[in-house]
């Protein structure tokens, strides 16, 4: 499979979670949820939960996605080495969408929108900045 079909891919599944993010936000801000009062320490372990996500995925993304530019020349590529890129391109996207689901869930647990819209924002940035570029040619 040359480089352009797997680029391909990654950018139809890039789109689908990052409109989902911006789903799952929309169907926050719209459906009403219960008044109780939630428990601020419950806010506290999701957001360091997330932090701790955000250093993982850095982590993958360097062992996985990147690797392949270590290559010569990106023309010469295997494919053994395409999917990894594919698969840490992946990775990264899915514990991306994984913070804006943090935020859901806070949402449904009661708290204000404006409080968990923090993590709708690093889920879609996240997703943003690491959207699927070509491989270059290493040095």
């Amino acid at each position: 499979m040359p480089i352009d079909s797997f680029l391909r891919q990654l950018r139809i599944i890039w789109l689908a979670m990052l409109l989902a993010t911006g789903v799952y936000a929309l169907l926050c801000l719209k459906i009403p949820v219960r008044s109780a009062a939630p428990e601020p320490l419950l806010f506290r372990v999701i957001a360091m939960l997330a932090v701790g996500e955000v250093l993982l995925l850095f982590f993958f993304r360097r062992k996985l996605a990147v690797e392949v530019s270590a290559f010569p020349n990106a023309g010469e590529v295997t494919e053994p080495a395409l999917v990894r890129w594919r698969t840490g391109y992946i990775i990264t996207w899915a514990i991306s969408t994984s913070i804006a689901l943090y935020g859901v869930v806070l949402r449904f647990v009661g708290f204000e929108f404006r409080q968990v819209s923090m993590f709708f924002l690093a889920g879609a940035a996240l997703m943003l900045f690491l959207g699927p570029r070509r491989p270059q040619p290493g040095p």
